[in-house]
């Protein structure tokens, strides 16, 4: 047995075993098809354990960068983890996760995000992070939604012609992963969580005066699959009035008995404008956990958006010192992914810190791995 970066000849054996652990119906596009930046040949980040010739163990890793205000992340996400069931029990995915951590320090990553909480990633330090508000959007929001606003908009479909214009409304969020519409149109077409929660994805745009003014990408029953989740938000941009529009459109147009719509801490003007319309949040944490790869790198990384000497770090995984309410505090990696990116951390309740919290993308968006 041996573990490996994957090569792109060896990627199709990796689709082979990922659809038969991950598939449960099967018209469900193959993982292939929904995960083209972990399958798709070319330069791969991704391991895998092997029996002689047979892979027996695979997890994908793919490489973005974040953009959060001035600041640019470079961070990897975890997804797609399967072992064969007769391999199960050798700690092989163990082995993966740290071949991958391992890989992410040399590649200058500072954060690895990871679609799942399961002990396998606990165990080696990933943690919850984050936060966002769950929102549940029924038939009745319909109209006050639609009179929360006085801007008149086409919604429609999203054309190809749409494509640049989604891109830069994508571009201009407060937090986001950075791609080229190249990428943005294949993850479109991908529809990578939708596949996943078995519905078909929609894109809706908002236009006004001949231009966008916002965009959301909804999750929707189709005819195709049996779904395992309810109606949901994947991604939007652009106007939250607007949006907000869009959503209420998208309610209506596909005669949906719900949709789910989780936001980001940071997407306050539209989670005022659903809460206004009568739905009440729920307060959760981004999806899945991440690992901090580097704590001195991630603060470097992040130093746009932080005071000059705001967190001291005596290595790559602390202690981090810090003056909260002129009181210094030491902190652990959780304590500082805690301070750093929850705005309902225990350590933001307990003192004043020097910097408003960090916002994150909501992680299972369109570039969900």
């Amino acid at each position: 047995m041996h573990i490996s970066i994957m090569n792109s000849d060896q990627l199709t054996q990796a689709i082979e075993l990922s659809d038969r652990i991950f598939l449960k119906q099967p018209e469900q596009p193959s993982m292939g098809v929904s995960f083209p930046l972990i399958f798709s040949p070319g330069i791969s980040h991704s391991y895998g354990a092997w029996d002689q010739e047979k892979l027996v163990s695979f997890m994908g890793f793919v490489p973005f960068m974040m953009k959060i205000r001035g600041a640019r992340l470079n961070v990897f996400s975890i997804g797609s983890v399967c072992t064969d069931p007769d391999y199960r029990g050798q700690r092989l995915a163990g082995s993966l996760l740290q071949a991958c951590i391992k890989h992410g320090e040399a590649s200058g990553a500072s954060l690895i995000f990871i679609s799942g909480g399961r002990s396998l990633y606990t165990r080696a330090g990933s943690r919850l992070f984050g936060r966002a508000q769950r929102f549940q959007v029924t038939p009745s929001m319909v109209e006050p939604l639609r009179s929360s606003t006085a801007k008149q908009v086409q919604i429609r479909a999203m054309k190809p012609e749409d494509l640049l214009q989604v891109h830069a409304l994508m571009e201009d969020r407060e937090a986001g992963y950075m791609s080229t519409p190249t990428e943005l149109g294949k993850l479109l077409d991908a529809s990578a969580y939708s596949n996943v929660i078995r519905l078909e994805q929609q894109v809706l745009v908002a236009e006004q005066n001949g231009e966008l003014s916002a965009f959301a990408i909804i999750a929707v029953p189709g005819t195709v699959m049996t779904p395992s989740r309810a109606s949901t938000l994947v991604e939007w941009g652009g106007s939250p009035e607007a949006a907000a529009l869009v959503i209420a459109e998208a309610i209506a147009g596909f005669n949906l008995p719900e949709l789910i719509i989780p936001l980001a801490w940071q997407d306050r003007e539209l989670a005022a404008l659903l809460q206004s319309a009568g739905a009440m949040p729920e307060s959760i944490q981004n999806d899945g956990t991440v690992y901090l790869v580097n704590g001195i790198r991630l603060l470097d990384q992040l130093a746009p958006l932080l005071p000059e000497g705001a967190i001291q770090a005596d290595g790559e995984h602390g202690p981090y010192r810090i003056t909260l309410s002129g009181e210094t505090v030491v902190l652990d990696d959780e304590g500082l992914l805690s301070l750093l990116f929850d705005p309902l951390s225990p350590y933001r309740i307990q003192g004043t810190a020097a910097f408003d919290p960090i916002p994150l993308p909501y992680t299972s968006g369109l570039q969900y791995i």
